[in-house]
């Protein structure tokens, strides 16, 4: 142990206060608070509040029956009522940010909406949605049909889905489940960035150490498997310090900035589950990181010069890739049997098995049994690696599987 520690936290601070982990840890950490005051940067940008939109018709009935309709679909849409000419002009010299004329044409409505720019979509559809409703109404009342009438022909046929499953949780909103969608989005990516960066890192420390030969004399004071764990605690060890110094800018932002408040007005609410998949989203990025550094260390072991790590890791590259698209692309579905298949497959378990805690067909047994076959994993992948490390100190053959071959033949 008394070898152990000083290698440990040579490498650590040496990883610690390097430019690059200070500019990202940072940068992260302004991205957290961008996101947290996101309604403040977007009222800063967005001034829709001040643009006016105004209605004119020649029947002034239409016009005030259409400008409360049309208030009632956005409470903070700024209307006004105006002429046609006086409306017309008012955008043309940006006074105004469009102009409605409604016409009636029989027992047709229209509206000709005018705008120095094109209106979206949206806007259009809504401006249709409302004249449709008046144009219904206003039919309803030349048929002579009550008030009960119009809503039994308005109204909505009621669509309910019910899940048959022994672990479906109905009592889960729809806002609680985009909150955990998002949750997960941002774990699979974390674990994804985290896990190859670190990795990367792992393996290029040790394939520089072997290639500059330095590690012949470090192996005269520290033993081979000594020196290789303590590397790797070393690289785990910041990775926790910059997932922690996140943590803690989330937590800050939470109480600081009322996150919470920002989270309900986006349509997001905070539940219960939530915490569950924050727990398990957590420890798929811890256990993904001990499986990607593990594997890279025996990769950068394998490896005798630095300018050759970059085609070396990627195998392990691609698996990353590989499991990063599955879970994206089974995002809306997590269902799917090959969801179900990889995420028990040790170097998928970390990002898939994460995308299943969203499913109601997946209990709490099966996580666990995702966490266990990668605890597994992480602890002969580190034996792998102290064998490996110590039977190629010495070895500067070429090509991976050769050094492999004799790394195990070693004693």
């Amino acid at each position: 142990m008394n070898k152990f520690l000083p290698t440990f936290w040579l490498t650590y601070w040496k990883k610690v206060s390097s430019r690059s982990f200070l500019f990202i840890t940072i940068l992260l950490m302004c991205v957290l608070l961008a996101l947290s005051n996101i309604d403040k940067i977007i009222d800063f940008f967005d001034h829709s509040e001040n643009e006016i939109t105004v209605i004119s018709s020649d029947n002034t009935q239409l016009q005030e029956t259409f400008l409360k309709a049309y208030q009632q679909t956005d409470k903070n849409l700024n209307l006004k009522k105006s002429s046609y000419t006086a409306g017309k002009k008012g955008v043309e010299d940006d006074k105004y940010q469009r102009l409605i004329h409604l016409t009636e044409a029989g027992d047709m409505l229209k509206a000709d909406v005018l705008t120095k720019k094109a209106a979206g979509e949206n806007d259009l559809s809504s401006i249709q949605s409302t004249l449709s409703a008046l144009q219904s109404s206003r039919a309803a009342q030349s048929l002579d049909l009550s008030p009960a009438d119009v809503s039994k022909l308005n109204a909505q046929a009621d669509v309910e889905n019910k899940v048959l499953s022994e672990h479906n949780n109905t009592s889960l909103s729809d806002d609680a489940k985009a909150l955990n969608t998002a949750v997960v989005y941002i774990g699979v990516f974390l674990v994804f960035f985290i896990t190859i960066n670190y990795g990367s890192q792992a393996a290029t420390d040790i394939a520089m150490e072997k290639s500059s030969r330095v590690i012949e004399m470090i192996v005269t004071s520290v033993s081979p498997v000594n020196h290789i764990l303590a590397k790797i605690a070393a690289i785990i060890a910041v990775a926790l310090t910059q997932i922690v110094i996140l943590a803690l800018t989330i937590l800050a932002c939470l109480y600081l900035f009322d996150l919470k408040g920002v989270l309900t007005d986006m349509g997001l609410k905070f539940t219960g589950e939530t915490t569950r998949v924050i727990i398990y989203a957590v420890i798929f990025m811890l256990l993904g990181l001990l499986i990607n550094i593990s594997l890279s260390a025996i990769v950068g072991a394998l490896t005798n010069r630095v300018e050759d790590i970059g085609q070396a890791m990627m195998p392990i590259t691609f698996l990353n890739i590989a499991a990063f698209y599955i879970t994206i692309f089974s995002m809306t579905n997590p269902d799917t049997m090959l969801v179900k298949i990889t995420s028990y497959i040790p170097f998928f378990t970390p990002m898939v098995m994460l995308l299943r805690t969203l499913s109601t067909e997946t209990n709490d047994v099966q996580i666990i049994i995702g966490i266990i076959i990668c605890i597994i994993t992480v602890i002969l992948l580190l034996m792998l690696a102290a064998r490996v490390y110590k039977g190629s100190v010495f070895s500067y053959g070429k090509g991976l599987i050769k050094n492999f071959r004799q790394a195990l033949q070693m004693k």
